[in-house]
């Protein structure tokens, strides 16, 4: 084994001690409950969204059923 192969096993094993730590903190209410927001519906519809806007109008080809 090369000292390239051993820092690189060492940082990956750093690196993933320090993201499951930081798992088990959660952002504050004042972060969560903020007034200005981005409105992320507006740029990713989200499943119920998109349902109601496929039953309005439908873009996709429509097949008949033999």
């Amino acid at each position: 084994m090369s000292y390239i192969t051993i820092l690189l096993g060492m940082l990956g094993l750093l690196s993933a001690f320090v993201f499951f730590y930081f798992l088990k903190f959660k952002a504050s209410t004042k972060q969560t409950e903020r007034g200005n927001r981005i409105k992320w519906s507006k740029f990713i519809p989200y499943r119920d969204e998109a349902s109601n806007e496929d039953s309005k109008k439908s873009q996709d080809a429509t097949f008949k059923d033999d």
